[in-house]
Parts: structure tokens; sequence; C-alpha cells
């Protein structure tokens, strides 16, 4: 099979697409042919591997030679003791993130990982969506509640523009900050209010919001706290440059303070996020944002372009012939 194959640290110019083994599922493991994967912050980051990131990627070389969580295809063999999938199933959902990921033809991932079925009605290109989402729903599940006014700044993102659907699909208000080019974005997407993060009128924003979400890790201290309401709380799931608000957050539990939230989404909520995401989509009430497709061949163009910090939502991998097609 082809994949898009790493087998050291450095820059897109390391990855080579090339012939691999296939995969053979394991018992309890199902062999997906992907039709869809993506390239995000999380691939570029392990693919330039800081020396912290190494303690969990491998200090000298990758563990897996193969990156890639977000996936969408369909079940071709089921391993011994399978019972959630059959052959033929349309599925979606992540890679576990320390096995061989889905930029490659085929991948075979435990049945009781984070996937489930996806409904004929959505292409698989618009499925390859659930990291982002789900690195999102930490925050809103917990926080986005009627009545609640969210910030949610970099509100075009992959995280941003998922937790601005996450937030008004369980009826809180949302304000997106974004870049002026991104602003019709943020009101497709539903957002109450919509607002250019570098004009004047974001910077005349007072003390307005119960939540700010800071999905980009790039807002200042001073800057988030103007914003929240004395009660407010401050969220994000990017420690920012020099690390400012993971330092915010130990200050915070330092005093026993609630302000200041890093959340994580609990592996033991994704099923039920899954479900969740998948009949959202069905009835179409969350959708992918889209910004650029790359062939599996043109993949380290893919990585290039998610490095200079411009995309807007997701940026796709097509992997087989007719995967932007509902079946």
């Amino acid at each position: 099979m082809k994949a898009a194959l790493i087998t050291r640290y450095g820059s897109p110019d390391v990855i080579r697409v090339t012939e691999v083994p296939k995969p053979t599922p394991e018992p309890g493991e199902v062999l997906v042919r992907v039709h869809a994967a993506s390239v995000n912050r999380t691939d570029c980051g392990e693919l330039a591997a800081p020396l912290i990131g190494r303690l969990f990627y491998g200090f000298w070389r990758p563990r897996r030679s193969i990156f890639g969580m977000d996936v969408a295809g369909v079940v071709e063999q089921v391993g011994t003791g399978v019972t959630r999938f059959r052959v033929g199933d349309r599925l979606f959902g992540m890679c576990p993130s320390r096995r061989n990921g889905a930029q490659a033809e085929y991948v075979c991932i435990p049945e009781s990982g984070p996937i489930t079925t996806l409904p004929a009605s959505i292409p698989f290109d618009q499925a390859v969506l659930c990291e982002g989402a789900f690195y999102a729903s930490a925050t809103m599940t917990k926080l986005a509640i009627p009545g609640t006014h969210i910030l949610v700044y970099g509100a075009s993102g992959a995280i941003g523009s998922a937790a601005v659907q996450l937030a008004k699909v369980r009826g809180a208000e949302v304000t997106a900050a974004v870049e002026a080019r991104h602003l019709d974005l943020a009101r497709s997407l539903g957002a109450d209010h919509v607002v250019d993060c570098a004009s004047g009128e974001f910077a005349r924003l007072g003390r307005r919001f119960d939540i700010v979400y800071d999905s980009v890790g790039k807002m200042p201290i001073r800057q988030w706290r103007r914003l929240l309401k004395p009660d407010g709380i401050f969220a994000t799931t990017d420690r920012g440059p020099w690390s400012q608000n993971l330092l915010a957050w130990l200050g915070a539990l330092a005093v026993r303070s609630k302000r200041v939230m890093v959340p994580l989404p609990r592996r033991s909520s994704v099923p039920q996020f899954l479900a969740e995401l998948r009949d959202w989509m069905a009835a179409g009430r969350y959708r992918a944002v889209i910004d650029r497709t790359y062939r599996l061949d043109q993949i380290a163009d893919a990585y290039r372009y998610v490095e200079t910090g411009k995309k807007a939502g997701i940026v796709v991998i097509l992997v087989a012939e007719g995967q932007g097609e509902a079946a």
C-alpha cells in the first residue's frame, strides 16, 4: 500500500510517499480502507518534535512512521472477535495516537477505539474533523449552557470553528473573534456576533463574557482578563507562547481558583461524543470547514501549508478514488 512515511524528525521534506506492507488486523481490530485523512497542527508538531515533545513521540526518531489522527473510510477486513463493525461499513473517527495513523491507504484500528459508523449521506472528506471537535468539546460540553455568553478567539481554525458550532448546538450565545478575511466564515457557522480580532471594535470590548475560549493560544493574559466578567472563566487548549496559559493555570490552581481552565477531553467520553457529532452532522447542525484538499502524493505540501498557521478549519488528504462523494 502507499503511505506517507516518516522515519525521522524534520521539515516536510523528510516525508516520503512510498510502498509499505499492508497491515493485517489483529484480534479485536478492523482494517480500514482510508478514503480521507487530514493534516493538522498536531501532525506538524509531531514532525518537528521539539525536545519536550520527544518525551511523548520518541526521543531519537518517531515511535510511529505514519501520522494522521482523523480518518474516514470503509471496513475492508475484521479481526477475530470483532462485533461492532462488519466488512463494508463506512466509519469515521480518530486513530489512536501511539499507533500508525491514517495518512496511508490502509490503517488498523481497535474496534473499541474512537471510531463509529458514518451515515451514507455524509461524504468521506466532510468527516475528517474529529480531532478539532474533540478538543473543543472538553470546554463546550462543560461550560456552554443556555444563557452563557462565550467569546471564541480564533474561531476559524479546526478547534475554533468546532467550538462555535458546539457552543451553539448547546444553546450558548457566541461571539466569534477572527481575522477580517474570516468574518463571513464565522457568520456562516452560526455565531451570534462576529468581530475582527485586529479591529478597534475588538479593542473596545469590555467585561461582557462568561467564558473566553482561546482556541489558538495567542491571547495575552491582560487581554482575556479585560474581557471576562468578574466571575468569568478563561479556557484554552494551548499553552500559548512562552507557556503563559500554562503558568496562568498553575497560578489559579495555587490559589484554588477556577477562573483559568485548560480542559482536556476524557477518553471515556469519546463514544458518546462521536455519536452526538454524527447525529448533528446528519441533521445539518454541524459541518466541516475545509480549507484545502490535497492528494496523498501531495501531502508534504499540505504539511507546509498547515505550518504557515493560515489555515481555516481542516486540511483534507484525499486517499481513495471517490472519497469526496457520498455512498
